[in-house]
């Protein structure tokens, strides 16, 4: 089982004379501490503290490296903060300076990069600290699994850029940025499905020292954020149990009701229900078999969500919908002979009921729709379908490209949002990757259909695909002119947070190929 580990460091006395001392850093240790175990539910025995009492020497650290290297599983995530003095602006290597000494900041990145974890968040609070880089992008292979590579690498994430110093909080013991990097390790609206990301993290962080320098435009501190990492760290903060809807499958003699799907809104009960005929029979004969599936269905307890149980448990159900079909594969693929709609006498049934071209018509009281080109679409499907083998190698083939694509993107994204290169800089940076992007998307809006047993597998791969051409579109010099500077950053902004969602989704589907 993975865990997270941590080694959280403070410096804030200084053997040499003519280095400041900064009191808050030892208070940032305790902090920071709290943080992770309330916040990021890390347990206190796997994080290493340094500087409780102010005094961290290199060989202390050096130790306490060591230790988290020794303690460190290849499944494991791991998380180093620093807090103290930090030397170099930009042109100059930069250095965390410790009570007897300072060390380079790149050297400290490059050791913890290569530390087994699969993923590494380095956190840095001192002056100039964004005077550090990244080895690169990440890639993905072929042979590269989604679970392997999501959440894999560094990120970096400083307190200021290359020329700011960071400073202390005017109202609290601690430093600005600490304090809103606990904010955000604790806040628990950031929780999603027992997750917090890295990115929301970061996210959170950035938007409160944007309010921070906006309030105090003479100690303004600007987070730098650079990452050589697959999609984003998902820290799991606590047990999420998932609510499970009642299953519905009755197998009769005619027919067999294949799922019962809640489509509940306000306080409207309503069902879609997949049915399979067994036996061909005619309209007259599945109007009967509407009515009574919709007999069974009304009473059925089905919900998406315990909310909506609470409020509507116990009552009718006040419109069913029945899609029939003619196999599993129908119903998998949503491929349809017809459907028929039951409505209650409380609703408008001149509206539900409405027959407005030859396709709709009552029979039985039971409102029938005919789905004119059912045979058509399963011609179609059985016709281009592809073999499991084709499927999943070609899909593999286009995640590998356009994967590796998209980090490049954020990446750039990121630098523009760093303020290290202008948008006008971003969007000649992106000109190249905009082509390649949109020439392999179209590439895969022309793949085989896959078969049932990895539809769903596929379908995530095409949503994740439509995705990264999204992250193509907002600086794409063709479209520039459409959108605002804050609309753009918006757009892009939902759509990486997107990206790594659809990531997961991915990677969640993946061991079922």
């Amino acid at each position: 089982m993975s865990k997270t580990k941590a080694l959280v460091v403070g410096v804030s006395h200084y053997y040499e004379p003519s280095i400041d001392n900064l009191p808050f850093c030892k208070n940032d240790v305790a902090e920071v501490r709290r943080a992770l175990v309330h916040g990021l539910n890390i347990e206190n025995e796997d994080i290493i503290s340094l500087g409780e009492k102010g005094n961290v020497t290199v060989s202390d650290f050096i130790d306490a490296l060591i230790k988290l290297s020794d303690s460190t599983d290849k499944n494991d995530n791991l998380i180093f903060y620093f807090s103290g003095h930090g030397g170099g602006e930009s042109g100059n290597q930069h250095c965390l300076v410790f009570s007897d000494s300072a060390v380079s900041t790149q050297a400290i990145i490059q050791y913890l990069e290569k530390i087994s974890a699969k993923g590494k968040a380095i956190f840095l609070d001192c002056c100039f600290s964004g005077n550090y880089s990244v080895d690169g992008v990440t890639s993905f292979g072929f042979e590269d699994t989604i679970n392997d590579f999501a959440g894999k690498g560094y990120a970096v994430l400083s307190s200021s850029n290359s020329t700011q110093v960071s400073f202390g909080h005017p109202d609290k013991p601690i430093s600005v940025f600490t304090s809103f990097l606990c904010d955000a390790f604790q806040d628990k609206l950031l929780v999603k499905q027992g997750m917090v990301s890295l990115n929301d993290i970061q996210k959170l962080v950035c938007l409160y020292s944007q309010v921070w320098s906006h309030r105090n435009p003479d100690k303004q501190q600007q987070p730098i954020f650079r990452a050589n990492m697959g999609g984003t760290i998902h820290f799991k903060v606590n047990e999420f149990i998932p609510y499970h809807p009642v299953k519905i499958y009755e197998e009769c003699d005619e027919y067999i009701i294949y799922d019962v799907k809640p489509v509940h809104i306000g306080v409207t009960k309503r069902y879609s229900v997949g049915v399979i005929l067994k036996a061909p029979l005619s309209l007259d004969e599945i109007s009967k078999v509407a009515l009574e599936v919709t007999r069974k269905v009304r009473r059925v307890e089905v919900y998406k969500n315990a909310n909506t149980q609470l409020h509507l448990s116990g009552k009718l159900a006040d419109i069913i919908w029945i899609y029939f079909g003619r196999d599993e594969s129908d119903m998998i693929r949503s491929t349809y002979l017809c459907i028929t709609t039951w409505v209650d006498d409380a609703q408008n049934k001149d509206w539900w009921y409405r027959v407005d071209n030859e396709d709709t018509f009552m029979i039985n009281n039971v409102h029938f729709k005919l789905l004119p080109y059912y045979e058509s679409l399963r011609c179609i499907n059985l016709d281009n379908m592809g073999s499991r083998e084709k499927v999943v190698d070609e899909t593999r083939d286009m995640l590998a490209s356009l994967i590796t694509l998209a980090e490049k993107i954020i990446s750039l994204y990121n630098e523009y949002k760093n303020a290290i290169i202008t948008e006008q800089a971003l969007i000649d940076e992106l000109d190249t990757l905009v082509v390649r992007v949109n020439e392999y998307y179209i590439r895969s809006t022309d793949f085989a259909i896959p078969p049932d047993e990895i539809k769903n597998w596929s379908e995530a791969c095409s949503l994740l695909f439509g995705t990264i051409h999204d992250l193509s579109l907002y600086y794409n010099k063709k479209y520039v002119d459409q959108r605002t500077t804050d609309n753009r950053k918006a757009c892009m902004e939902m759509t990486v947070t997107r990206y790594y969602s659809d990531l997961e989704r991915v990677r969640m589907l993946e061991k079922n190929t």
